[in-house]
């Protein structure tokens, strides 16, 4: 059988490539390639015949990735944010972007803090959320949704952000926190 460290030095680069050319970003790419090769490292006893484990490996690949499309989307936390290229915005890596986002997470009240970074930043679903927590699911839900209100109110307080009609964030990135 093969070991982890024989899959990573014959599959890395190929499936790191893959991911980029779908994600295009390199941290979210690395990021997702980590849970690849645990994934690979956790269930790779399960391979059976080695002919196939090129596919697999790939099929995890593409899952990890599903997965990471399906938090992001979940999370609310892209939504609510602006349009990295949008025109009433401008653009923003989003590392500046984002600036302002782990430290307001890290204010936030300790019952909020978990659940969000659960929730948006671990991409577990609530269900998951409310067991880790061990509270209820709408217990879970609440607590999630409070602190995107709670993250909503300091980025508009902190930087030239605004709501918009449907409850999103809209203008320009412009304060001293993030931009010193």
């Amino acid at each position: 059988m093969t070991t982890t460290a024989e899959v990573w030095d014959k599959f890395h680069d190929n499936v790191y490539h893959f991911l980029l050319k779908r994600v295009k970003n390199e941290t979210d790419a690395q990021d997702i390639l980590q849970e690849v090769f645990i994934k690979i490292h956790l269930k790779k006893d399960s391979i059976q015949d080695e002919s196939k484990l090129q596919a697999w490996i790939f099929q995890v690949a593409r899952n990890a990735m599903n997965d990471f499309f399906r938090a992001s989307s979940k999370s609310g936390l892209k939504e609510d944010l602006p349009d990295l290229e949008d025109e009433e915005v401008g653009f923003y890596g989003k590392q500046e972007m984002f600036c302002c986002l782990h430290p307001f997470v890290e204010e936030l009240p300790d019952k909020y803090k978990e659940a969000i970074k659960l929730a948006d930043l671990e991409g577990k679903k609530q269900q998951e959320v409310a067991e880790i927590l061990n509270i209820s699911l709408s217990g879970a839900k609440s607590r999630v949704q409070r602190a995107r209100e709670i993250l909503k109110t300091k980025f508009v307080s902190c930087c030239n952000f605004s709501l918009n009609e449907d409850g999103q964030l809209v203008g320009e990135q412009d304060c001293e926190r993030c931009n010193p």
